[in-house]
């Protein structure tokens, strides 16, 4: 008789099985754990519709975008050409100021882009009571000049470029020097009604050209050596600080002045802000009617247009009506202070309103150099 093995094997295994089973088995269930204690309600955020609707609203954002479109900023021709420039682009390009602040580099960026909303404002650090528009912050910048630091508060945004590249000192000479020059079109009658050459200087007119060599004995003269001549456009903060004409002042009076936004984006509209037009008439609020702002600054316009006319016509400067424009000149240094000042004012463009002190002093030193 065959044995069945294959029944002994089946018994063997199932046997086997039961015996892991049991040994896995799970044990009782421990004692019960302590019932835990439900966390604090966090504090209810503020509504969206009250706090961020107070600025982002359609209107209020479309009317700030369509004033701002029409500003310089905005729409200047500077963008393409200077932005693409190492030197230029941390004031010349959107995308090269916000880089500068991050890493404190002018470097020229892949795309040069004009200014927008994000080249001057950041993002919020907080979403709870009190949120205003978030500037970006930046250091107290350095004067391009004496590289003194400027403190203007909420105003550094702006110091950082609305300043002069350099002061008067770059322009004086150490040696006697002549400089040959030649001009055409309608320079040829520009120079030769009243070109500033020097005191040994020449004019030739060679048919259509006219060769002047100018003569600058840097003892007694200084020379002019660009159309582009004097501190570079919007020195606005070195009128506060009153350290970029031929004389150091004293900087203006800070004191209820908090920054350059509390005049230049004091608006009662969304849009009307970002036009940058200063409201003079609120000086008022704190002067009052005894100190006419209007007056101050046409006092100054009128002093600033006598100098220019003295200016053009010893030949440092000629007036068109696209602006002033410096000429090529070997003039004498007290005059040629004059022109530098001259052009300090007509630069920072707030007839007086920046410093007046200091505007007053700078036309001061002109009148007395041009006999006025």
């Amino acid at each position: 008789m065959k044995k069945n093995y294959f029944g002994y094997l089946l018994l063997v295994l199932v046997f086997a099985m039961g015996i892991m089973v049991s040994c896995t088995k799970e044990g009782p269930a421990g004692p019960a754990g302590a019932d835990g204690t439900n966390g604090s309600d966090g504090t209810d955020g503020v509504d969206g519709n009250v706090s961020c609707l107070v600025c982002h609203t359609a209107v209020n954002m479309d009317e700030i975008a369509t004033t701002f479109s029409g500003h310089k900023h905005a729409n200047g021709t500077s963008f393409a050409y200077a932005g693409s420039r190492d030197g230029c682009a941390y004031c010349h390009s959107g995308d090269g100021f916000i880089n500068f602040t991050r890493t404190g580099v002018s470097m020229a960026p892949a795309t040069v882009t004009s200014l927008e909303c994000g080249t001057c404002h950041s993002n919020h650090g907080s979403l709870e009571d009190g949120i205003s528009a978030p500037m970006r912050a930046v250091s107290a910048p350095a004067s391009l000049i004496n590289n003194s630091i400027y403190e203007h508060g909420g105003g550094n945004l702006c110091a950082t470029c609305h300043q002069a590249r350099r002061g008067p000192d770059s322009y004086y000479g150490t040696e006697d020097k002549t400089y040959a020059q030649k001009f055409t079109g309608d320079d040829i009658t520009t120079y030769q009604a009243h070109a500033s050459i020097g005191p040994n200087g020449t004019m030739e007119l060679v048919g259509d050209t006219l060769f002047v060599t100018f003569d600058v004995p840097f003892a007694t003269h200084t020379y002019t050596n660009s159309t582009h001549a004097g501190p570079h456009h919007g020195p606005q903060a070195n009128m506060f600080a009153a350290d970029f004409g031929s004389v150091a002042g004293a900087p203006f009076d800070r004191d209820h002045h908090t920054d350059c936004s509390s005049c230049h984006v004091a608006t009662e509209t969304a849009g009307s802000g970002h036009s940058f037009v200063p409201d003079v008439a609120m000086c008022n609020d704190c002067h009052g009617d005894a100190f006419d702002m209007g007056a101050e600054q046409d006092a100054i316009a009128a002093r600033i247009d006598a100098v220019g006319a003295a200016l053009e016509a010893i030949g440092a400067i000629h007036i068109a009506e696209d602006g002033v424009h410096p000429m090529y000149a070997s003039l004498e240094t007290d005059k040629w202070n004059a022109f530098w000042n001259y052009m300090c004012l007509v630069e920072d463009k707030s007839e007086g309103l920046h410093n007046f002190g200091y505007a007053k002093q700078l036309l001061t030193q002109c009148e007395n150099a041009l006999g006025l």
